[in-house]
């Protein structure tokens, strides 16, 4: 039994899915918008089940995110018997071959998925796909095109149940949100290589004509009607607003005082659960308060399973009154 939870725990840990319920959420709240719009009859996502969209969502969105994850671990195999030892290829638990395999898997799974929301969910699927491929190749050595590229793909992604989603803030939100805590993290890890004035500003460019794409092609696509849901007022903005004003007061609570390593980690777990935060501020904006509050359980139930997945992992590797 030991063995099997290991080795479940070493699989977790090579795709990092303990961070997969922002992918998760991001998904969910397309296909929650999609389907309280009558005029989006015409596509699978609508046509579906709810709980049958939510369940193939979520598969593509883990698909996805273990593609990445384990993707990242395959090719950083080097990097990481130097850096990292304690990652699950450096420390031997997964040989290279295994991951490749888990790596594939992964990808033929969001594939596969993919295709019930017909053949616009196949194309953005293999369009996230080679944007992670490429970051995790070379995109992350060159921040002025990488960063930005962590954006693109959560947009992308996001769209894959409704490639002809109008109202886009949301996308937006996220995609500015990923190369923000992309930036931050690239600083706080101290990457290679460093981020300079010029890179700052290639990445600021990139993001404007990211904004330009998601917002502009968005508002274009619904003339004459326009791209704002009739059921958000201005003032349902405000919840959206105090997600992000959350976020900024979470990590300026937590994170000083932290060294650079433990920080980095912080703000990668925060920033995976924000997602779920955001989608629900969203969700109130637009008058849905029990998708919403099933959101919020959803974080919760998200963080307790990533702090009792930590805890396993350490009280398998050695008995509890080591740990520290």
């Amino acid at each position: 039994m030991k063995r099997l939870l290991l080795r479940m725990l070493t699989a977790i840990a090579l795709t990092r899915m303990t961070m997969a319920a922002g992918a998760i959420s991001d998904v969910w709240l397309v296909i929650l918008i999609t389907r309280s719009e009558p005029a989006y009859n015409y596509l699978p996502v609508y046509q579906m089940p709810l709980v049958v969209a939510l369940l193939i969502g979520a598969v593509v969105a883990i698909g996805l995110f273990a593609f990445g994850g384990a993707l990242n671990d395959l090719l950083d195999a080097r990097y990481d018997r130097a850096f990292s030892p304690h990652r699950p290829i450096p420390a031997g638990q997964v040989r290279s071959g295994q991951a490749a395999v888990v790596t594939l898997g992964a990808l033929l799974i969001a594939m596969v998925a993919s295709a019930a929301f017909g053949t616009a969910g196949i194309v953005l699927t293999a369009l996230a796909a080679a944007g992670i491929l490429f970051y995790d190749a070379a995109g992350k050595h060159l921040p002025a095109v990488g960063l930005p590229t962590i954006g693109l793909v959560h947009a992308v992604h996001m769209l894959i149940p409704n490639h002809q989603l109008t109202f886009t803030l949301p996308v937006w939100l996220v995609t500015t949100h990923a190369i923000a805590v992309g930036v931050a993290l690239h600083l706080l890890e101290r990457k290679r290589p460093v981020l300079r004035v010029r890179t700052f500003v290639a990445i600021g460019t990139a993001w404007v004509a990211a904004s330009t794409l998601i917002l502009g092609a968005a508002w274009w696509q619904a003339a004459p009607e326009g791209f704002w849901p009739a059921n958000l007022s201005i003032l349902g903005l405000a919840w959206p607003l105090l997600a992000i004003a959350g976020f900024a007061g979470t990590l300026r609570w937590k994170l000083p005082g932290l060294s650079r390593e433990a920080a980095a980690e912080k703000l990668r777990r925060y920033a995976s659960i924000w997602q779920c935060g955001y989608a629900a501020a969203w969700l109130l904006a637009l008058g849905f308060l029990g998708p919403a509050l099933g959101m919020f359980l959803f974080a919760a139930l998200a963080v307790v399973g990533m702090v009792a997945i930590r805890e396993a992992t350490a009280l398998l590797s050695r008995p509890l009154a080591y740990r520290r």
